[in-house]
């Protein structure tokens, strides 16, 4: 769905898994690795937020446009 993939440890393989579809402690045990690596996870954490602002923005704004919901102040 967000397009956002990440390599977890699954039945002993790695797997490549939508950020979404990470259980609860898979996000946290990746977060906890990624905050371990300083750099990298800053890294991340600006490549996840421009993910976020470029892929959701057009969708909220279409949602406004169409008059689904109204732009906040």
């Amino acid at each position: 769905m967000t397009g956002i993939y990440v390599r977890v440890r699954r039945n002993g393989k790695f797997e490549n898994v939508e950020f979404e579809l990470l259980t609860d402690k898979e996000m946290v045990d990746f977060i906890e690795m990624k905050r371990e690596q300083k750099q990298d996870g800053w890294s991340w954490a600006v490549a996840l937020a421009k993910h976020l602002r470029d892929n959701i923005k057009p969708l909220m704004d279409g949602l406004i446009k169409d008059g689904f919901i109204r732009e906040g102040k």
